[in-house]
């Protein structure tokens, strides 16, 4: 677990409950879009405005695509947009793009 990810523990961001709602959708059979693609790469949706946490990529993935094993091979890619956070005034959210066939 990462400092950033310690530091919101309890918070609803990375609330032990919801990551183990997260893994019974998956075991039902949906699939992590961005984690089919990228098995090992990093890509995080959210950094928190404190800390310099933008600035050191000390990031998380709480924005996720889900889709069932019958539509996966419909999937041709997945982006994390980050551009929009770069920005003047951001939001802490990045969008997570998803390309169908």
């Amino acid at each position: 677990m990462s400092i950033i990810q310690k530091s919101f523990e309890d918070d609803a961001l990375f609330r032990l409950e919801i990551r183990k709602k997260l893994r019974e959708m998956i075991n039902l059979g949906f699939n992590d879009v961005y984690r089919h693609f990228n098995e090992t790469r990093e890509g995080y949706t959210f950094w928190d405005y404190m800390r310099g946490a933008w600035q050191k990529n000390n990031g998380m993935r709480i924005d996720h695509f889900l889709v069932s094993n019958s539509l996966i091979d419909q999937v041709k890619g997945i982006n994390i947009n980050k551009d929009p956070r770069g920005r003047e005034k951001p939001s802490d959210h990045t969008p997570i793009e998803i390309t169908l066939a």
